[in-house]
């Protein structure tokens, strides 16, 4: 994928459309998936975008093959296997971070020129690849580049490319839509585990990969495929299913029909606005990651057995399901600035509730707190970005900001367990943390939505359309 990604030229805005008109492999490929959607959209009782939704969140559940707490069902039958360290099996997740902050923005650049529809489907194509050839991944080199790629895959396409597409179809409904997406990928986490966990103990590591790579291309290529489509306008619908919305009284650089304002990418990196909000999702992500690598050795540490350390994740996994949804109608219903000042004092606090951990009954809260968090960190920024930037460009802008996440959860891992290592305590870790979600909260808070100079100081994240249901 990386060097079909290296084709992307720079230069001036290609539609979609214009793009997909030089090949005949794409003109095919999208008349199929626009017939479906013309078909479907006639005879459906409710509006084609929950269609798309749907086949979304497919590619999000899939992505969860190669997540961290997949992974950790892994590291110990390895190390017994191939006799590899922890910390070798672990970095492979590092690569895919690095490797990640490199083609993060081409990847947006590649969504806005070429469309969701083909980033999603070969990005599932890749990563179901990629899973079933770690089955011949007995040297470390191999495991990296196939695990590597899906850790990639992870991070970048899959979360840009869908938090585009659901800005190209809700307005209104924007945040709703966006946790029933990761509403999907904390299923999707909870399934991965659990089939990785019963393969490795009936057949083998090898039956595992397969597994994982199998369900992949079964759930998620083809609805990615002949499902999507990348702009309602393209099937005669509009954002909502709803008319346009009024823009009465705001005060906007560049407007689309619906009264969203959009920005290039160019004018997007000229506002202190984007790099406020990168930065301080990126914090959030690297206390994250900080945590969430670590989290079931802290709770062996403070006395827990296997078994309620494992129970602890799960019950994170869970309302991080169930929480995506009810971040959703927050973002819905309050400003940008509201949602991640909240978030970011929640993450403060968690953090430092983990130093009150003494029980199976306090982990359990804390890790309830912990799927909370997470919930909020995956649902906000995609419609954050969005409400400040528009549609139009958002893929491009999502792949810049995208870098600080991916610079936040390499740090937050390495942090924490440096921290630990120099101790032999995370208790330091977990306090920086909660003191950088106290600063982000403060610089989130006294932020205020991108607005060109001469433009109104008054223009507010208020005054920008939302659900008023």
């Amino acid at each position: 994928m990386a060097a079909w990604l290296c084709t992307i030229q720079h230069g001036h805005y290609r539609s979609v459309d214009q793009f997909q008109q030089d090949t005949l492999y794409f003109r095919v490929m999208n008349d199929i998936s626009l017939v479906i959607a013309r078909n479907l959209s006639a005879r459906l009782p409710f509006y084609y975008g929950w269609i798309v939704v749907f086949a979304a969140g497919t590619t999000t559940f899939a992505r969860m093959a190669p997540s961290t707490t997949t992974l950790a069902v892994f590291v110990s039958p390895m190390a017994d296997e191939f006799g590899w360290s922890r910390t070798l099996i672990a970095g492979s997740v590092s690569l895919g971070a690095l490797s990640s902050i490199f083609i993060s923005p081409a990847v947006g650049r590649a969504v806005d020129r070429y469309g969701v529809r083909l980033i999603l489907t070969v990005s599932m194509l890749v990563l179901g690849v990629a899973m079933i050839s770690l089955v011949w991944a007995t040297m470390p080199v191999f495991f990296y580049m196939g695990f590597a790629t899906g850790r990639v895959i992870f991070h970048v396409p899959v979360q840009i490319g869908t938090g585009a597409l659901i800005s190209h179809w809700f307005i209104r409904k924007r945040g709703r839509a966006i946790g029933i997406i990761y509403l999907a990928g904390a299923v999707g986490g909870i399934v991965t585990v659990q089939i990785a966990s019963l393969a490795i103990s009936h057949w083998s590591i090898g039956a595992a990969w397969i597994s994982l790579g199998g369900l992949v291309l079964a759930v998620a290529l083809l609805p990615s495929a002949l499902l999507i489509v990348d702009r309602p306008e393209t099937i005669g619908l509009q954002p909502d299913n709803q008319p346009p919305v009024s823009s009465e009284g705001v005060v906007e650089l560049e407007e689309d029909s619906h009264g969203e304002t959009d920005w290039t990418p160019r004018q997007a990196m000229r506002t202190r606005a984007l790099w406020v909000l990168t930065v301080v999702v990126g914090v959030l992500f690297m206390t994250q990651a900080g945590i969430s690598v670590h989290v079931a050795a802290f709770f062996l540490d403070r006395g827990l057995s296997l078994t309620a350390a494992a129970n602890a994740i799960t019950i994170n996994a869970a309302v991080n399901a169930f929480a995506s949804l009810m971040w959703g109608a927050i973002i819905e219903r309050t400003t940008v600035r509201v949602a991640m000042t909240g978030l970011m004092l929640l993450s403060a606090a968690c953090s430092l509730s983990l130093l009150s951990v003494t029980s199976e009954g306090s982990a359990f809260g804390v890790a309830a707190l912990l799927g909370l968090v997470a919930a909020g960190g995956n649902v906000i920024p995609p419609v954050a970005f969005a409400s400040y930037f528009g549609r139009r460009s958002i893929g491009s802008i999502r792949g810049i900001s995208e870098t600080g996440v991916q610079v936040g959860q390499m740090i937050g891992a390495l942090f924490s367990g440096l921290m630990y290592d120099l101790s032999g305590s995370y208790a330091a870790a977990f306090i920086t943390f909660a003191i950088l979600g106290l600063v982000g909260a403060l610089v989130v808070n006294s932020s205020r939505p991108p607005i060109r100079a001469g433009e109104m100081d008054s223009v507010g994240l208020e005054q920008l359309p939302r659900d008023g249901n």
